[in-house]
């Protein structure tokens, strides 16, 4: 085998994996939306709650759980699961579908965390996140027929393959819902 093969094939430890840098997120400001490359068009993660899609915030990490705990509060409102630890972080868990009275059926539902540490949010969603690529044409100049919480947090609007995509302000929105417990 050759020395090149070998290198590439070659196991990276942890002490190198930690200090890697990951640059995939620099420039990013909070709040902001995904970049747009040159043909105008932006690449995000988004979810669907229901009928309503919600794109996740670029500058945040997100994470899937698929079986998380979750502990219930007892005298909060039932569209506030609780909270769920991940990592030794105490979380909040909302549940979307309670708080709009949308049904979600049989289907597996999965809870998404969103944000780091003290700063983490995790809600029920109905699959596994995708890959949206939106395009300046996809945006709606009025607003679509979605819960006003929703619309109140909202920046942008973009319909796509039958599919309405809210770019929304997690932060004010969960900021909000602490305000409605």
């Amino acid at each position: 085998m050759s020395t090149v093969l070998a290198e590439s094939n070659r196991l990276m430890l942890p002490s190198e994996a930690l200090k890697r840098k990951f640059d995939l997120l620099d420039g990013l400001l909070p709040g902001q939306p995904a970049p747009q490359d040159d043909a105008g068009q932006m690449s995000t993660h988004a979810v669907l709650i229901g009928n309503i899609g919600l794109l996740l915030p670029s500058d945040a990490l997100s994470e899937l759980i698929e079986h998380g705990a979750v502990c219930r509060l007892p005298n909060t409102s039932t569209w506030f699961s609780g909270i769920t630890s991940v990592r030794g972080n105490m979380i909040p868990v909302f549940d979307l579908h309670e708080l709009f009275d949308i049904d979600y059926g049989n289907l597996k539902r999965r809870m998404i965390v969103v944000g780091e540490n003290e700063k983490a949010v995790a809600f029920w969603v109905d699959d596994f996140p995708r890959i949206v690529t939106l395009a300046v044409e996809d945006g709606m100049t009025g607003a679509p027929p979605i819960p006003s919480l929703i619309r109140d947090h909202s920046r942008q609007y973009y319909f796509k393959e039958g599919q309405v995509w809210v770019d929304w302000n997690i932060e004010t929105f969960v900021t909000t819902l602490g305000e409605m417990l």
